[in-house]
């Protein structure tokens, strides 16, 4: 008997009406599985940023009609999904999207181009899930560049082999600028979306091609995308992965300047080798999850965790990055989580689980009540790698964990991600350097507590010296610029400006009479010693007030090194780690 592809549901996006932010989508729902009816849903987050972000808020209309025009009844069930009646020929559901809310997770159209991000702007008619969706562009000006992380050319159809693959996925409109470079045989473009022609497109490109290539050899195979594309747009920072590319935003400028073009070949790495954690090696709990509900997972610590531990390895091991390079960002991973007082309240699995609720919706407390799975979990897999590569000098150490997880729980020959659990984590590691290295990641994630990887630096001939930076006495802020102003963002629990009843929040208007900012505030306080008092004028609300706050002592801090008394075979390993042969 032949058998016959299913018919696709069908989306049109018309941008016509961009100069008002407004995108219109039809969708059209093949009758055959149209006739008993179902659910139409609308996500309230998006793959990959775990926090409800009721895409709905944006909903201007929506309507639904038969093949013949005739209205069809949407009964809400919940506050993004509607019961859809048993239909008579196609379903045929037109929304109308108001989208000026510029980020890698949102949508935003305007005159000058327009993103649109896939959980943002199609809704699914979950009985039609596993069909294939298409998607056409109209409403386009002349002459304008499309881009889109799925198969397809021009104004479409753009073609997804199911819903979850197009809700993972996103599309830029506008003058675009590209460039691309070849990775074993896979496209890697870098499409610039955003304002401003002073961005090094050429050079990121290059850029990326690298970081895939140390991606690659890190996985010890193929790509696993037909095509990979970064939509670049300009804005304050930040990625968001999707299964063929991602979407990031950074400054035009931020491509020429030295500092910032290594924190975005960190971002650029992040982002691809998530192509393999997280969209294909996915927790078991991620696999095809619901889109309108939270969906809980102790396993962001690796998730995100490791592909933030290996975002720093791997310029490094793509000759962007120099070893100090690579050396002061894990000293700004030791620190951040140091100095964040959560990191002593909450696990790692804790932390993962409660992102919904805690880590995405930051205020001037969070660093207070809970530990980062990003920073956290980062300085979780450096400890293990150290430890591993202790226990076996010549392994691989988390490389070699990373890679059987991939192996075992990757795809299935079909294509499919598998899923892992935790136990399947602890089951690696256990594969790869014992039990002692089990237990270890099972205290590290269950028991709260920044890890240390210090009793096992040796093995990559590095060692912690006392940073030799001045010594500044400690307000027990985190504070920075702010429209102009000296903001005070946190105050540390149980510290100085803790205990003389300072705010987050608070504005900084003078430290013993004298104005300041933010660049200048860590020279303001090395003119006082250890257990001096300050008075602080602050702004809170309406209010103007002082607090007088006695400064705590500098708090020691240290620095990685190569080691001066390292031998050849530490060096080796330094070298097989970072991609480069140790100084000195």
């Amino acid at each position: 008997m032949a058998t016959h592809d299913p018919r696709p549901v069908a989306y049109l996006v018309d941008l016509s009406a961009r100069h008002q932010h407004l995108a219109t989508v039809t969708m059209r729902v093949p009758e055959d599985v149209a006739a008993d009816g179902g659910r139409l849903t609308v996500a309230t987050w998006t793959p990959g940023s775990y926090v409800v972000r009721d895409y709905v808020h944006h909903l201007q209309h929506v309507a639904a009609r038969d093949g013949a025009g005739r209205h069809v009844p949407l009964t809400p069930d919940g506050v993004s999904a509607w019961r859809v009646p048993p239909v008579a020929g196609e379903l045929v559901v037109e929304l109308e999207w108001y989208a000026f809310d510029a980020s890698v997770r949102t949508n935003h159209v305007d005159d000058h181009h327009a993103l649109l991000v896939g959980a943002a702007t199609f809704p699914c008619f979950e009985p039609a899930r596993d069909r294939p969706h298409h998607v056409h562009l109209t409403g386009l000006d002349h002459g304008e560049d499309v881009a889109v992380l799925l198969p397809g050319t021009g104004e479409g159809p753009y073609v997804a082999d199911d819903h979850d693959q197009l809700v993972d996925a996103a599309i830029a409109v506008g003058t675009l600028r590209t460039s691309a470079v070849d990775v074993h045989g896979v496209e890697h473009r870098v499409v610039w979306a955003g304002h401003g022609d002073g961005v090094d497109v050429r050079g990121l490109a290059d850029d990326l091609g690298r970081l895939a290539h140390a991606a690659t050899d890190l996985l010890g195979g193929s790509l696993p995308a037909p095509r990979y594309t970064v939509l670049a747009i300009d804005g304050d920072g930040g990625g968001l992965e999707h299964r063929d590319g991602c979407v990031v935003a950074f400054a035009p400028h931020a491509s020429t300047d030295p500092e910032r073009r290594r924190r975005l070949q960190s971002l650029l790495a992040h982002e691809h080798l998530h192509l393999w954690n997280v969209r294909r090696l996915t927790p078991v709990d991620l696999l095809a999850p619901p889109l309108d509900r939270p969906v809980l997972t102790p396993s962001l610590w690796i998730a995100e965790g490791w592909t933030s531990y290996y975002d720093r390895l791997l310029p490094s091991r793509a000759g962007l990055w120099s070893v100090g390079d690579l050396l002061d960002a894990l000293d700004r991973l030791r620190h951040a989580v140091d100095e964040t007082p959560g990191a002593t309240r909450q696990t790692l699995h804790d932390a993962s689980r409660t992102a919904w609720t805690k880590f995405y919706r930051r205020d001037e407390n969070t660093p207070n009540a809970g530990a980062d799975y990003y920073a956290q979990g980062a300085l979780a897999a450096f400890t293990l790698d150290v430890r591993l590569r202790s226990v076996e000098p010549d392994g691989d150490g988390l490389d070699a964990v990373l890679r059987d997880l991939w192996v075992r729980h990757g795809p299935d020959a079909a294509g499919r991600p598998r899923g892992y659990t935790e136990q399947d984590v602890l089951d690696a590691f256990a594969r790869a350097g014992g039990d002692e290295v089990a237990a270890l990641a099972e205290r590290l994630t269950t028991v709260a507590g920044a890890p240390d990887p210090r009793d096992d630096l040796a093995v990559l001939a590095l060692e912690l010296v006392a940073d030799e930076s001045p010594p500044t006495p400690r307000l027990d802020v985190l504070a920075g610029n702010d429209g102009g102003r000296l903001r005070i963002r946190t105050v540390l629990r149980g510290g100085a400006a803790w205990t003389a009843g300072v705010s987050g929040g608070d504005e900084l208007l003078a430290v013993d009479g004298e104005t300041l900012t933010a660049e200048e505030l860590p020279t303001v306080l090395r003119r006082h010693g250890p257990d001096a008092a300050v008075r602080l004028t602050l702004r809170r609300g309406p209010r103007v007030l002082e607090r007088e706050v006695r400064l705590a002592p500098p708090r020691p801090r240290t620095r990685l090194r190569i080691a001066r008394d390292a031998g050849v075979f530490a060096r080796e390993r330094f070298a097989r780690w970072s991609g480069q042969p140790a100084p000195g």
